[in-house]
C-alpha cells in the first residue's frame, strides 16, 4: 500500500484551499489490477484522513461494463466526478462536452512535471483532459537463463536493441524439439496486441482517421515477418490463448514471449520461490529461470519504438457539477496519481519527470512511446462505426492474425491477397459511414 504523509499531500498543489464545507467526490473505476479496487479504498480513506471534508465514492465496474456503464452515464447527465479511462475512449468525452480541461485548476509548473509522452494521449487539439495513471510499456519477454545458456548477450539487446534480422538468428537458436524460439498470444482479445506492440519496431501507428489505408509498406513488412516466423517453425502456427504464453516460457515450451511487461518478473521470481519450496503452487511443470524484459526489434531500418498503453483519470462534469466539485475532483485526481505511488510500484514508467525509471525499464528512457493516440473529437464515433462496418475490430477477432499465419504455413494465398481485402473492406466501411 501508498504510505501517504502529510508532508507529500502538503506538495501536492491544493487549489481547493477550497471550501470547507463536506462534500463526496464520485470516482468510476475498473479493476486495473487484481488488488487496484482494494488499494482504491485504502486511497480514499488515506484522502480523506487529509481532507476530512471530503469524502470518496467509489463506482466498482468490469473490463466488461466500464466503458458501456461510464457513456451511458454521461450521455444522462449522471456522469462521476473522476472517472479512469484508456487514452482511445478521450475523444468520445470530449465530443459530449462532458470532459473538463484540467489546466484551469492546475498550476503549469505541476502539469510540466508530467512525463509528456503519457500527458500528450490525454490530449486533444492542445487541451488535456486528464492525467495520468499509469503508462505501461508492451514489449516481449524470455527466459534469460535459456538465452544466456546460447551464449546470447541479453545485456547488449536490453541497452542497444536489435533488429529483426539479430531478433531472428535468436529465435532460431531457441527452437528445438518441443521448444518454440518463439511465442506470442494471438488468439481471443488479445488478436491484436502482435499487430500493435511489433507494429510499433515496423514503424506502424494505429492512430485512426478516415483515409487510414492497410496497404503501407509498414504493414506488408510487419506481415511478412509474421509470415516467415511461422513457415520457418521457430513460432506456433496455431492459436494461442492470453494465459498461455507465459505459461509457455515457465514451462520450457518457448524462449522468448509476448506481450510481456516489466511487471511479470514478479511471477517468475514467484514461481522459482514456489519451486525452491516445493509447496505445489508453482507452474505445473515449470522449471526455475530468470526473466528478462526485451526490446521489440527493429524492422527495415526504423527507428526504436515501443508500444504502451495510458490510462488516466479525467474530471467529469455532471448535471450537479460546480465549481467547487471540480476543484474538489482535481484535488483527488493529483494527490491519486502523485501520491498513490501506483505506476511505479507497478513497474511503469513513472508519470512524473521527477521520478526515476525503474531498473527494468532503464534501457527503454528516452525511446519514442507508440500508443493509439485518441481519434478526434468529431472523428470518435467515426472511428468505432467504420471499424465495425469493416468488420476489422482486431481486439476482438483473431481471424485477421490467424489468417497470416496460415497463409505462411499453407501458401494458399498471398499477403497482397489478404491486404487487397482488407482494403476494400476499408474503403467500402468508410463510404458507408461518411457523413451524409
Amino acid at each position: 500500500e501508498a504510505d501517504v504523509s502529510a508532508t507529500t499531500a502538503a506538495a501536492t498543489e491544493a487549489p481547493t484551499e477550497a471550501k470547507a464545507e463536506p462534500d463526496t467526490i464520485v470516482i468510476m473505476a475498473p479493476p486495473v489490477t487484481g488488488n487496484y479496487l482494494t488499494n482504491l479504498k485504502t486511497w480514499a480513506d488515506d484522502f480523506h484522513a487529509l481532507y476530512p471534508n471530503l469524502t470518496v465514492e467509489i463506482i466498482e465496474t468490469s473490463w466488461g461494463d466500464h466503458n458501456d456503464k461510464l457513456s451511458t452515464m454521461a450521455q444522462a447527465g449522471e456522469a462521476p466526478d473522476i472517472a479512469e479511462i484508456s487514452s482511445n475512449a478521450l475523444g468520445t468525452y470530449v465530443e459530449m462536452g462532458v470532459a473538463i480541461d484540467i489546466a484551469q485548476y492546475m498550476a503549469a509548473d505541476r502539469l510540466a512535471d508530467y512525463d509528456e509522452n503519457a500527458l500528450k494521449y490525454l490530449t486533444l487539439e492542445g487541451t488535456t483532459y486528464g492525467l495520468p495513471l499509469y503508462l505501461t510499456i508492451q514489449s516481449i519477454g524470455a527466459n534469460k537463463t535459456m538465452m544466456e545458456g546460447l551464449g546470447i548477450d541479453v545485456a547488449k539487446i536490453q541497452k542497444e536493441g536489435w533488429t529483426y534480422e539479430e531478433f531472428l538468428d535468436v529465435i532460431k537458436q531457441g527452437t528445438k524439439d518441443g521448444c518454440y524460439g518463439f511465442v506470442f498470444a494471438n488468439s481471443g482479445v488479445t488478436a491484436s496486441d502482435m499487430l500493435y506492440i511489433f507494429g510499433a519496431g515496423a514503424g506502424l501507428s494505429n492512430t485512426f482517421t478516415p483515409e487510414l489505408k492497410f496497404t503501407s509498406e509498414n504493414m506488408l513488412t510487419l506481415l511478412s515477418a509474421i509470415e516467415e516466423m511461422t513457415k520457418s517453425g521457430y513460432m506456433p502456427n496455431f492459436g494461442v490463448e492470453a494465459g498461455q504464453r507465459m505459461v509457455m516460457c515457465q514451462t520450457g515450451n518457448a524462449m522468448i514471449f509476448g506481450k510481456a511487461m516489466p511487471l511479470f518478473e514478479n511471477n517468475f521470481k514467484k514461481n522459482n520461490a514456489a519451486l525452491e519450496a516445493n509447496d505445489g503452487t508453482a507452474v505445473e511443470n515449470s522449471q526455475k529461470m530468470d526473466y528478462a524484459f526485451l526490446p521489440v526489434p527493429t524492422m527495415d531500418g526504423c527507428e526504436e519504438s515501443c508500444y504502451g498503453t495510458v490510462d488516466g483519470l479525467i474530471a467529469m462534469r455532471n448535471k450537479n457539477t460546480t465549481d467547487d466539485k471540480k476543484l474538489a475532483a482535481m484535488l483527488y485526481i493529483k494527490w491519486l496519481t502523485e501520491s498513490s505511488n501506483f505506476a511505479y510500484d507497478q513497474g511503469g514508467v513513472p508519470v512524473l519527470k521527477s521520478q526515476e525509471y525503474p531498473d527494468t525499464l532503464k534501457a527503454f528512457d528516452g525511446i519514442d512511446l507508440v500508443e493509439d493516440a485518441p481519434a478526434p473529437a468529431e472523428l470518435a464515433d467515426l472511428a468505432t462505426e467504420v471499424q465495425q462496418e469493416a468488420e476489422l475490430m482486431l481486439n476482438a477477432d483473431q481471424t485477421h492474425v490467424m489468417r497470416v499465419v496460415e497463409a505462411g504455413i499453407n501458401g494458399d494465398e498471398t499477403l497482397d491477397d489478404i491486404v487487397a481485402d482488407w482494403n476494400a473492406a476499408w474503403d467500402a466501411a468508410v463510404d458507408a459511414c461518411a457523413p451524409q
